[in-house]
């Protein structure tokens, strides 16, 4: 320091800008400002481009994009975004995707800053489902949003109901978890802000919203016991209601205009003289009746929820909530370690999705009809937590894949008759 001070002036200003500018370009660096597309695959220095080639093989679609085919929430409708926001609509036919145009689109303020989100809106018969990306690195506080935009039939003051998810690795998954919910019109770029959750305790279930329409719902931890509590608010700004505070798995179902949940059994144990093996029970919120009632036995995270059907690897059972009906999954190889699966329309074929051991991806289509089965397993087949398994169609089955470029993912598509 001293030598420093003895420095000329002039020496002493370049000596400290060059100091600045080499410590801003490690802070660069080592920062990673939150990229929409850049899925770190290669955080373990896997490469994936050889891998299961044999599995692979059998897609009429693997391609490598920079935007994963997502579902929009109607029928064979995908969508893609870009890195400005722009959103393109497509079909699945079958053999491609083809491009839809979107019906419309609307500017909405995202709540709490002054930036505006484009939302393009895709329509099918009365079906109306608005996507919107913002993403600005530059910002400060939200850099990233992701909207669904669905029709608000729960109040008059607003057209649509806007769910928002601010985490950005959760870009490429179709089961994303919306902490933030807001209320807009059309033809005016204003919010009102429904709530804000904390995404670490709490979600909104949009499916509940859409088909109860009698007000806003989520789902939030408690805070001194296991499980979950349902609360609701019936209008924008109303008073939190509380449904449930005996939640075991935070998940609701519908049946004929009843709420059905999975409540803990203990508080129900001697009114319906349950087995002391019973951890969970399916329940009506207008009270306990016997036509809605199924125990489950093994604990709660051990069971897997997808729409109206709950997955038990364990027995090898899926649960059709509305329908009360049990399928069996009659095959001899193990669910253990499958974490996620996927539904033909009607339930008539599953594929589920996991890990054998630590490394090893692990796949098992079944047929309920037939009993036909089928398993692949090897590394690194999917994505690493949004493997994205769906149906496409009755008669395809997809998911995310590593692509070679780890800016990119790899969209594959199989026909289901092929895996046999």
């Amino acid at each position: 320091m001293d030598k420093l001070k003895n420095l000329p002036l002039k020496w002493s200003i370049t000596l400290a800008l060059l100091v600045a500018t080499l410590f801003m370009a490690i802070f660069a660096t080592a920062y990673k400002l939150p990229q929409i597309y850049k899925y770190e695959k290669d955080l373990a220095g896997r490469n994936t481009a050889k891998n299961n080639e044999e599995f692979l093989k059998k897609s009429i679609i693997e391609d490598e994009d920079e935007a994963p085919y997502l579902e929009t929430g109607i029928n064979n409708y995908f969508y893609t975004a870009n890195y400005s926001g722009d959103i393109t609509f497509y079909r699945f036919n079958g053999e491609q995707f083809k491009k839809v145009r979107s019906s419309s689109s609307a500017k909405v303020k995202l709540p709490g800053t002054k930036n505006e989100v484009t939302v393009y809106f895709i329509r099918n018969n009365e079906e109306v489902i608005g996507i919107g990306v913002y993403s600005n690195k530059k910002a400060k506080e939200k850099p990233y949003a992701f909207l669904k935009v669905i029709q608000n039939n729960i109040t008059e003051n607003y057209d649509y109901i806007a769910f928002v998810d601010y985490t950005v690795e959760d870009y490429y998954s179709n089961d994303k978890t919306y902490e933030s919910a807001f209320a807009f019109s059309k033809n005016n770029s204003e919010t009102e802000v429904i709530f804000e959750l904390d995404p670490k305790t709490s979600f909104i279930p949009i499916d509940l919203i859409e088909e109860r329409k009698d007000g806003f719902y989520f789902f939030k931890k408690n805070a001194e016991k296991d499980g979950y509590g349902l609360y609701l608010q019936t209008t924008v700004s109303g008073k939190e209601v509380t449904i449930s505070e005996n939640i075991a798995l935070p998940h609701a179902f519908v049946k004929d205009g009843d709420l059905l949940l999975l409540e803990y059994a203990d508080i129900y144990r001697e009114e319906l003289s349950l087995q002391s093996t019973t951890k969970f029970i399916l329940t009506q919120v207008t009270g306990i009746t016997t036509d809605y009632r199924r125990e489950f036995e093994y604990e709660p995270e051990t069971y897997i929820v997808k729409g109206n059907y709950i997955l038990s690897p364990e027995e090898k059972i899926l649960y059709d909530v509305i329908g009360d009906t049990v399928q069996a999954v009659r095959t001899e190889v193990s669910l253990e370690g499958i974490t996620d699966f996927a539904l033909s329309d009607g339930a008539a074929k599953i594929a589920l999705i996991g890990h054998v051991g630590t490394e090893a991806d692990k796949f098992v289509f079944f047929e309920f009809a037939t009993n036909r089965a089928a398993t692949f397993s090897g590394k690194d087949i999917f994505m690493p937590n949004n493997e994205n398994i769906a149906f496409y169609t009755e008669n395809f089955v997809g998911f995310l894949s590593p692509a070679s470029n780890s800016n990119y993912c790899k969209n594959v598509i199989i026909p289901w008759e092929d895996l046999f």
